[in-house]
């Protein structure tokens, strides 16, 4: 009976053993600290894409990366480790993809976001594709921050989002023993501030650039729209929205190939009495449409649930005449891109 008992032990020893060599010689580096494992690859990923051509001039044109923080694959490697890491709140319950989820191209599917002590936020979260090509470099609706390094420490020290102050952060970061060899990687020493926090935070939100979807097929002549798509590109380009106001196009806020524009727009204020936006004006930032079609509910509020909901609301901006509404839309579902945001480069190295 003892014998037994000593084979059953030995061999569930034997076992452990190799598993624990097998998780040390497949291609990762792994360290634990209590149930968290960030799972990285030995060398890392690419955050320094060709983009296609076509997309060039703009990107260059708008980029809001300040001079001290271009992207560099070590410290977008960190910032995904930070994005993903619950430490980063004061309960260990929320991370920044808990509100910019990457199963919804980095946006939220709820109205309001859950905090830390499932407080709800008072705005909807914004998607996070394309952040880099606001030219202006001013972040959230209301653009009260200045640059996407000072917004990311923000929901951080939030009291309904994640509950923490720098010093809290810093301290928490410190104590987690899978940080000092990223740090080190990426700032050449293991130092750890909230400035390196929020830099290597916004090296890795700034690359999340979608650039695989049927739009960016065609604009390469490696695909074609459809009757309808092609229609809605034609209204998307040149059509004015019917009755009085500005005679804009959707094209005059969300400017291709990058969908996106550095001049807050109003009158969105009317979504919420309460809520007056950029210096109570009533205007807000106006998002990338890169990916809409899946980043829903829409506008600052989240009161918007659908693409058709949107171009027949009462916003003098987007007032679409009924004919046109289901070829917009059609061209808008081409700005897809379920490739690039599902790739392991942007995905929680948790799990």
């Amino acid at each position: 009976m003892h014998l037994k008992k000593f084979t059953v032990i030995a061999f569930l020893a034997s076992m452990l053993i190799f598993f624990e060599y097998c998780s040390k010689n497949n291609g990762t580096n792994e360290t634990t600290t209590g149930s968290l494992k960030p799972y990285l690859p030995n060398t890392p990923f690419n955050y320094n894409i060709i983009y296609p051509a076509y997309m060039g001039v703009t990107m260059n044109q708008d980029n809001n990366t300040p001079a001290d923080n271009t992207v560099t694959n070590d410290g977008a490697t960190l910032g995904r480790v930070l994005f993903y890491d619950k430490h980063l709140s004061k309960n260990n319950t929320i991370n920044c993809a808990s509100c910019h989820k990457p199963t919804t191209s980095f946006s939220d599917d709820i109205q309001f976001s859950e905090g830390f002590e499932n407080s709800l936020t008072t705005r909807t979260s914004m998607p996070l594709l394309n952040i880099a090509f606001y030219r202006s470099g001013k972040m959230f609706w209301d653009e009260r921050s200045l640059t996407l390094e000072q917004q990311v420490l923000q929901p951080i020290q939030n009291h309904i989002e994640m509950g923490l102050t720098l010093t809290e952060l810093v301290d928490k970061v410190n104590a987690l023993d899978y940080y000092p060899v990223l740090f080190q990687n990426a700032f050449g020493s293991n130092v750890v501030d909230s400035n390196r926090i929020s830099k290597a935070l916004a090296q890795f939100v700034r690359s999340i650039i979608p650039y695989q979807s049927k739009y960016d097929l065609v604009k390469q002549n490696l695909a074609s729209f459809t009757n309808a798509e092609q229609a809605g590109e034609q209204l998307f380009l040149n059509a004015a929205p019917p009755g009085p106001g500005p005679a804009l196009t959707c094209a005059g806020c969300h400017k291709p190939p990058l969908f996106v524009t550095s001049d807050p727009l109003g009158p969105f204020g009317l979504l919420d009495p309460a809520d007056h936006g950029i210096n109570n004006t009533d205007h807000f930032k106006v998002g990338s449409l890169r990916n809409i079609a899946v980043t829903a509910p829409y506008f600052h509020n989240g009161s918007v649930v659908s693409l058709q909901a949107m171009l027949t609301s009462n916003i003098p901006l987007h007032r679409v005449a009924p004919p046109d509404v289901q070829n917009l839309i059609a061209f808008m579902q081409t700005l897809t891109d379920q490739t690039t945001v599902a790739e392991e480069r942007f995905a929680d190295p948790f799990k």
